[in-house]
């Protein structure tokens, strides 16, 4: 399993056992990972439930600081983390980059120019 997977996992597992349903707010490009890590969550604690809220990371925050229940946000971004710790809607000492990006560009292998910068 990937390492943000088992960080989420381990997020989700320190919360507390009375939780029950947990509520995740999480950037619209995690939709299909997190379905599946929910899934394996909820298989390995029964009786527990993961509800999902995916949408874009300034659209969670804003929803998060108008006082919706979420107890993981997982945004797209570190600014948007950023502005959530500065509003102080962050727990201390919870934060964690769980995965990064990189941008590839596909070429097929019969192009006459490959793209030289984008």
């Amino acid at each position: 399993m990937k390492r943000w997977a088992m960080v989420f996992l381990g997020l989700l597992a320190t919360l507390p056992a009375w939780a029950g349903n947990l509520t995740v707010s999480a950037a619209s490009s995690l939709t299909e990972s997190f379905r599946e890590l929910g899934a394996a969550y909820e298989k390995a604690n029964p009786g527990s439930r993961v509800d999902f809220n995916f949408a874009a990371s300034g659209v969670l925050l804003q929803q998060i600081a108008r006082g919706a229940p979420v107890d993981v946000f997982a945004s797209a971004d570190e600014a948007t983390m950023d502005q959530a710790a500065q509003q102080k809607l962050l727990v201390a000492g919870t934060r964690e980059v769980f995965a990064v990006n990189a941008l590839w560009v596909v070429v097929p292998p019969r192009a006459k120019a490959p793209p030289r910068a984008l």
